[in-house]
């Protein structure tokens, strides 16, 4: 009768340690991080009163990303032609929508003090000047650097035809080897993009 009662016993106190084991292997994993980016241009209301309504509104976007950009998860290069996923460092949200919510913020605190009204993009906007960006690459290494490669173009008022159109290659060093680093190199490097596009802005406004 001993050997009968034992048997359960043994198979109770095996059952309890893997189970122990699978809580303890859980509790492991690190927390998931989320990040932002944020502007680099300092918003400050511009010395001189200025006239809002001298110049035709700027839309800034549509704002379209790679596919391998477009999720959740931060992405790294590892080689060439290698790209990892971080599984615990995320975006806070889209990131499309991120870029674009930066560049229009750098962008009109660059160009407050010409009164050039810089407004977001809505499909529905009509009889403005429109900005559409098309980013081709923006991503790098850890304690390497960020590459942001971008064209983009200062449509007429009609859409038919470009205004102003270039081609940038922006290559931002990152100052560390942590995720923190890496998403401040890439709001550094959409802040020097944002100079390029408002100095072709202001260029094709200033001329009419």
């Amino acid at each position: 009768m001993s050997m009968k009662k034992a048997i359960p016993c043994k198979i109770l106190i095996s059952g309890m340690t893997i189970m122990t084991l699978l809580l303890a292997g859980c509790g492991t994993s690190p927390p998931a991080k989320f990040y932002t980016l944020t502007p680099v241009v300092a918003q400050r209301p511009p010395e001189k009163v200025v006239e809002t309504d001298k110049y035709t509104p700027i839309v800034i976007g549509p704002v379209e990303i790679p596919e391998y950009l477009d999720r959740l998860e931060i992405v790294i290069r590892a080689e060439q032609n290698q790209l990892i996923l971080s599984e615990f460092n995320l975006w806070g949200g889209a990131l499309k929508t991120d870029i674009n919510r930066v560049l229009l913020e750098n962008i009109s605190a660059l160009l407050a003090g010409d009164g050039i009204p810089i407004i977001t993009w809505k499909a529905s906007v009509i009889d403005v000047h429109k900005v559409p960006v098309l980013i081709s690459r923006f991503d790098g290494s850890l304690n390497d650097n960020i590459v942001l490669k971008a064209t983009w173009a200062v449509l007429e008022k009609e859409g038919k035809a470009f205004e102003f159109f270039r081609e940038s290659n922006i290559i931002i060093p990152v100052k560390g080897t942590s995720y923190s680093s890496l998403v401040a190199a890439m709001s550094e490097a959409l802040g020097e993009l944002s100079k390029e596009i408002a100095a072709g802005i202001k260029s094709v406004v200033k001329k009419k």
